[in-house]
Formats: structure tokens, sequence, C-alpha cells
């Protein structure tokens, strides 16, 4: 992933990470992910109400699948936080993508 792109962290004891992408992309993220086939937790959940104000958390919860299946599903992720940041930053600039 691209410097500054994105952060996330390490789980201690659990199995939870939480994914923090640029302010605006997190639904957008989890969006694009759906339509590859990928299921995640809805963006914003780890807020009051699942509401994020900055709309940048997403909460990963893998649910034990074979590790072959996980690094494909965090290599696709990982296409979907890019593309919503590239549309996101685009539209900042007034860009149609």
């Amino acid at each position: 992933m691209a410097p500054g792109v994105a952060a996330w962290t390490k789980p201690r004891g659990g199995y939870f990470v939480s994914l923090d992408v640029l302010d605006g992309c997190a639904q957008r993220v989890v969006a694009l992910a759906k339509g590859a086939g990928i299921e995640m937790v809805p963006a914003g959940r780890t807020f009051p109400h699942g509401r994020d104000p900055r709309d940048s958390n997403i909460r990963i919860a893998p649910s034990f699948p074979p590790a072959d299946e996980v690094h494909a599903a965090v290599d696709a992720l990982a296409t979907c936080v890019l593309v919503a940041t590239t549309e996101r930053l685009l539209a900042d600039r007034g860009v149609n993508a």
C-alpha cells in the first residue's frame, strides 16, 4: 500500500483489526469490497450509533478463513482502499474519474 494512504492496528490478544483510511473514504472502501465479494463490517461500526464523523474507520473481523483466502482478501481490500482514495483525491481537485 502507498505510504500515507492507510494505517491499521495490530491485534493484541484479539482478532479485530482497525483500518483507518483517508477521511471520507471508509464507506466507499466497504462498498467496493462488497462489490468484489468481500464481506466487511459496516464502516464506522466502532463509533457510537455506527456514525464515524470522519468516515475513515473500518473494523476488520476475519472469521477463521484459510490463510490463502485471507491473503487474497487483504490484497483485494488494499486495492479497494487505493481506488477509493484516488476517487476522493480526484474529486477534491474537481476531476471526474
